[in-house]
């Protein structure tokens, strides 16, 4: 590892910086500006990831939030 961020952007300004190759999920294709999309590295293994709600938070929210991500990772 060569660099960390807290955000998206620090992610992609590391990579257009040339400080490495971001893992990211790009639905259709689609890539940020100024990256090249690499087929030639391996394949990574699935991961599990999990969302935790806010105390207090809208429950239908929360769901439609994680509906809209499941989707967005499954295209």
């Amino acid at each position: 590892m060569v660099a960390e961020a807290g955000y998206l952007a620090g992610v992609l300004d590391a990579a257009r910086g040339g400080l490495g190759s971001p893992l990211l999920a790009v639905p259709s294709g689609r890539k940020p500006d100024g990256l090249t999309l690499r087929r030639d590295l391996p394949a990574v293994p699935p991961v599990w990831l999990s969302a935790l709600a806010r105390r207090g938070s809208d429950p239908s929210l929360t769901g439609a939030a994680v509906e809209a991500v499941r989707a967005l990772l499954a295209s």
